[in-house]
């Protein structure tokens, strides 16, 4: 697991390097898709909500495009997946399928709004909705299941948690020390694991509002186009992914 106390400090920035990339994508895909064709693809509890409000109103229209986005994100996370296990035994390339498909879906979905500007046609949502439960698939697997890019809700939870148990960490430390114990732990507080979660967690938190901010921005300013940004960092990790020097430490699950 890469985010552990067991991994390396190279394998864990590398991971933290791809989980951040991967949420300032998800961030930008969520809201310029929301901005583009009216949904959050990636937001699949409020769609869910929307299938149940849309069953509970009579609205077939809408409850069926809930259900084929909560499909699509399923299908994507099984893609994911299965990319992710076929190529389970590479020395290093392992997310390069993933990571290309998902940039080939991005760059088709662009350039397909650039050829029919203000459509919202629904299988441009489907294909969102596919890219991001593959990204999020993705990263659940290479972090075994401690990061998730996508969604915001579990890594606010996740920053909560780990709040505490910095607090629970430095006063196990400490005790019985005083004072100094309390400092001491302080002050090696940046060493710890639990430090370093929290840390993902908040950068992870950083770089999806980042996304959310420049994706739509761009996007009113210059169109569809604006999908070509994350494509470029999708293809920038698989660069890094096929490097030589990004060989990762091996993991029989990811």
């Amino acid at each position: 697991m890469p985010f552990s106390a067991q991994s390396s400090p190279r394998s864990r920035r590398a991971y933290t390097l791809l989980s951040l990339l991967l949420a300032g994508v998800a961030g930008a895909v969520n809201a310029t898709g929301f901005v583009a064709l009216g949904l959050h693809t990636s937001h699949m509890s409020g769609n869910m909500a929307l299938l149940g409000e849309s069953l509970a109103a009579g609205n077939w229209r809408m409850a069926t495009l809930g259900a084929q986005v909560l499909l699509s994100f399923l299908l994507g996370a099984v893609t994911a997946s299965a990319l992710l296990e076929a190529s389970r035994h590479r020395t290093r390339g392992r997310h390069a399928s993933a990571l290309l498909l998902e940039a080939g879906m991005l760059g088709g979905i662009g350039a397909w709004l650039m050829s029919t500007p203000d459509t919202r046609e629904p299988s441009l949502m489907w294909c969102l909705s596919f890219a991001m439960g593959l990204q999020n698939a993705l990263v659940t697997r290479v972090s075994g299941a401690v990061v998730r890019t996508t969604h915001i809700t579990g890594v606010i939870t996740d920053i909560g948690i780990q709040l505490v148990q910095m607090f629970a960490w430095v006063r196990d430390g400490a005790r019985g020390h005083g004072v100094g114990g309390v400092l001491r732990q302080v002050r090696a507080l940046p060493s710890a694991i639990q430090f370093e979660r929290t840390r993902l967690h908040l950068g992870l938190a950083a770089a999806f509002l980042i996304g959310c901010t420049v994706g739509p921005m761009l996007f009113l300013q210059y169109g569809p186009a604006t999908l070509g940004l994350p494509c470029a960092v999708l293809v920038l990790l698989v660069a890094l992914d096929l490097s030589p020097v990004a060989r990762p430490e091996p993991r029989p699950n990811a």
